[in-house]
């Protein structure tokens, strides 16, 4: 654990920063592997995965659908009815925020608007392997499913027997997914972007994954659209003399439970809730078995102080626990997700609050969002023309398209517009003499 106080911004924002950048190694061995599933499709599936997981996977590849429907059927009711509730409240919140198509008239007289459009198949990475991870299923699946897409792929790491884990399976079949691959890493990610004999070509790859899933996000990024690069997870807390020391060192231990990388910081407005708050994480660290090097007390000289490096660093989950936390909002540029009042632990929208978990991390909040409907959406402009609007409109275009000395397009307008055959004939005359250079050229 570090404490140090606040002094310059950046320098902060340095100290508490984990590099999100891949190393060669990383970078060379995902390029290899993606090119090996590319080339060889589910036999590279095969070999990369006994390679690199001990696990040898079954034929056919995809998790059979009655073994989906078995775990939900065996899962606790206490679980299945905790995710069934879950998921209640993260699609109503993805219905609420989903784009919707709409039509306006402009001054010319013409509509324009838009229309929403699915994404035909999307892939979900689920993180797994010894780990279980249904939440994710809910957080990628569902807002695939307000969207309208019409199939959803999930790979998830496999577990020594070579299935995956209980909980991911039960939740697939929760959401009636019966697209399962027992697959992680990169080639997992090889899989869905390029497809192989067994796993669809998906259009978007969305989902939390470790150093290799994220680099490979990035090199088949352009081939498929992804949600983003995500990094180790991270929460940043401002607490003031008011705040629950405990409450503060379970949720900074809370993000350190996360593993390599992961971030707990507390900007501390107050020297006596620092001292309180670093026995608290000391004991708790002890009695949960978590390790503390990734969790630090910043002391903060006033809270205008704090909302500077806040948005200098740009946090995945922002806690607000501060006497006005709705004031204090208005002061945020860059997290991905903030949570108001002491209430409000960043463990409640990990499952089951209604907001996604899979969230910017790195700082890259500054520029991009969490996974929402749009990830999985095209947003398609429609314009509808009569020929009274084409009349107003001709004469803007044409005088802008020879400003930019493109004829045709003043030509393709005017004719819509009605404008003097004499107009029409010049530029007639116009595109030959352009024509005719061209050919001597």
């Amino acid at each position: 654990m570090q404490r140090f106080t606040l002094d310059d911004v950046d320098q902060t924002v340095r100290a508490l920063r984990a590099t999100g950048i891949s190393s060669a190694e990383v970078h060379a061995v995902v390029a290899d592997v993606l090119e090996d599933v590319r080339g060889r499709g589910d036999a590279a599936l095969r070999d990369t995965t006994s390679r690199f997981d001990g696990v040898e996977l079954a034929a056919p590849l995809a998790v059979p659908g009655e073994t989906l429907r078995r775990n939900l059927e065996d899962a606790s009711p206490n679980v299945v009815d905790a995710l069934t509730k879950a998921a209640a409240n993260v699609r109503e919140y993805h219905v609420r925020e989903a784009p919707r198509p709409w039509r306006a008239q402009l001054a010319q007289g013409q509509t324009v608007g838009q229309e929403i459009m699915p994404l035909a198949v999307a892939g979900l990475y689920v993180p797994g392997g010894l780990a279980d991870y249904p939440s994710s299923v809910l957080m990628t699946a569902i807002p695939a499913q307000v969207a309208g897409v019409g199939s959803i792929v999930v790979c998830s790491p496999p577990r020594k027997d070579g299935s995956v884990p209980p909980g991911v399976a039960a939740a697939c079949a929760l959401l009636g997914i019966d697209t399962v691959f027992p697959v992680g890493g990169a080639q997992a990610v090889a899989a869905m972007a390029y497809g192989t004999e067994s796993v669809p070509r998906c259009d978007v790859i969305v989902g939390p994954g470790n150093a290799y899933v994220t680099e490979a996000k990035r090199q088949v990024m352009g081939q498929v659209a992804i949600d983003g690069l995500a990094g180790p997870s991270e929460v940043m807390i401002v607490a003031d003399a008011d705040a629950q020391a405990e409450w503060l060192a379970a949720d900074a231990l809370a993000q350190a439970e996360h593993g390599a990388g992961a971030m707990g910081a507390v900007l501390s407005l107050s020297s006596s809730l620092s001292d309180t708050l670093e026995g608290e994480i000391k004991r708790l660290s002890e009695r949960l078995g978590i390790g503390i090097d990734n969790v630090t007390i910043v002391d903060c000289p006033a809270l205008e102080a704090a909302m500077e490096l806040v948005n200098a660093f740009g946090p995945e989950h922002l806690e607000l626990h501060v006497a006005d936390p709705r004031a204090v909002l208005e002061q945020v540029r860059c997290a991905g997700a903030v949570f108001l009042g002491s209430h409000a632990a960043t463990a409640f929208a990990d499952y089951a609050a209604g907001t996604n978990h899979v969230l910017p991390t790195g700082g890259s909040a500054r520029f991009s969002q969490g996974l929402s409907v749009d990830a999985f959406v095209r947003r398609v402009g429609v314009v509808e023309i009569g020929a009274q609007s084409a009349r107003a409109l001709a004469p803007l275009v044409a005088t802008i398209a020879r400003e930019e000395g493109l004829l045709a397009h003043a030509l393709s307008a005017e004719l819509r517009g009605g404008i003097s055959s004499e107009l029409g004939d010049g530029i007639s005359c116009a595109l030959r003499d352009l024509g005719s250079g061209a050919a001597r050229e």
